[in-house]
């Protein structure tokens, strides 16, 4: 279908967000983009861009700048405690490697590739749900509603107000915190390192570059910690936290002693994807997860591709949507197992579960063909779901588009 003057609103700056916004903008959709902030800006740390979240990126022409500022990812290694037994190895295949990154440094390419194709964008916008309908809109917490649109589409991430769960919250979250990166040491610029106690508690270093030109590199810190004892770690101090640090990772102590984490809460849930006619969720306000698979922001950016390339091929929104949710429900709901049976082994308060992840699970997962499945379901590629987005063939000539306005911006300054 044609997206020439389709007026499309949605909520949420966030990487699915700005993603949709630039791919609908550039194809000529009329798009108003929401956030409560004053102005838009990036929430959490580092994360690692997986072949999948990549491939989306490239499509749309944006990949090269994020690349530039992040650090490639070759492996991911979890130990026991001070450096003892590992019980993780995941290698990439020969040809695939992730991108460990900012999320500021994803998220000022997206916004101002959102900027550039033209994105509405409303500040301090309190969204409190949808009225769905043949033109529905955002209904705020003062009771206002948004202009009408043609399509709708919620982004707020996993604690979106619209369809809320607090049930659906996981008893442990964790601390993060971008640090320097200390060159020279014991730390890799291409691995990702984690120790475990048990599941009770992990640690974890990631190198993820620069924030931007010229910026020094960085990495991120994070902690696990369950969420009823954050109030205990404040008031403990920072002396307290830093001997635990040590005692499970002494080599990590000198960037917890510079860190200042913020307490992060993770869900686990699945909406209704569908909100209404022609109002939808996508990203983690339609499916949430802990963090151990690291799969968030990419399948966000798989969402907001496989939304904008439906549109594209569809005959109508109603097709568009049902095309969308035909390509990406069978994805999201493997992951969303994957990860509910996945997470106890390393954030949970079990004896059991990390005895067997220790010595009968991690032993079986450096086998060869094991190997090669763990490989899949850590970039993301389990049931190819970047192949049934038709994705150069949705955007290539999105990207000219794309790339003929920041030349006009060019030639007028």
């Amino acid at each position: 279908m044609k997206l020439d003057g389709l007026d499309v609103a949605i909520a949420g700056a966030g990487v699915g967000g700005l993603a949709l916004g630039t791919m609908l903008a550039r194809s000529g959709a009329r798009v108003t983009l929401y956030d409560q902030m004053e102005a838009p800006r990036p929430v959490g740390s580092g994360f690692v861009l997986q072949p999948t979240g990549a491939q989306v990126l490239a499509a749309i022409g944006l990949l090269a700048p994020v690349a530039a500022r992040g650090r490639r990812v070759d492996r991911m290694v979890g130990r026991l405690r001070d450096g003892g037994k590992p019980v993780l190895d995941v290698r990439y295949r020969s040809d695939e490697f992730g991108i460990a990154v900012q999320r500021v440094a994803l998220f000022d390419v997206l916004f101002e590739a959102a900027r550039a194709a033209g994105v509405t964008f409303e500040t301090s916008a309190r969204i409190s749900g949808v009225e769905p309908g043949e033109h529905p809109r955002f209904v705020f917490v003062d009771g206002q509603r948004s202009t009408p649109a043609d399509l709708v589409i919620d982004t707020m991430g996993a604690n979106s107000p619209i369809g809320n769960r607090p049930d659906s919250e996981l008893s442990y979250g964790a601390l993060w915190a971008t640090v320097p990166f200390p060159k020279g040491g014991v730390f890799q610029e291409n691995l990702l390192e984690q120790r475990y106690d048990r599941a009770s508690r992990m640690a974890g270093v990631l190198p993820v570059g620069t924030a931007r030109e010229g910026a020094p590199a960085m990495a991120t810190f994070f902690w696990s910690l369950r969420t009823t004892d954050y109030a205990a770690w404040q008031t403990a101090g920072r002396n307290a936290w830093l001997e635990a640090v040590g005692r499970l990772w002494p080599e990590a102590v000198p960037l917890a002693a510079v860190a200042e984490p913020v307490h992060a809460r993770y869900r686990h849930l699945t909406r209704q994807p569908v909100l209404g006619r022609h109002a939808l969720k996508i990203g983690d306000a339609w499916h949430a997860t802990s963090p151990q698979l690291g799969q968030g922001a990419n399948m966000a950016l798989l969402d907001a591709a496989s939304l904008a390339s439906a549109l594209i091929h569809a005959e109508d929104i109603g097709a568009a949507i049902g095309q969308h949710l035909r390509q990406r429900q069978m994805h999201v709901h493997s992951y969303q197992f994957l990860s509910h049976c996945l997470t106890p082994f390393y954030q949970s308060d079990s004896r059991l579960l990390p005895a067997l992840r220790d010595h009968l699970i991690a032993p079986v997962t450096t086998l060869p063909g094991i190997r090669s499945i763990i490989s899949t379901l850590v970039t993301g590629d389990l049931l190819d779901p970047v192949g049934r987005l038709r994705l150069p063939e949705a955007f290539a000539r999105t990207c000219r588009r794309g790339e003929k306005h920041r030349e006009d911006e060019g030639s007028a300054l």
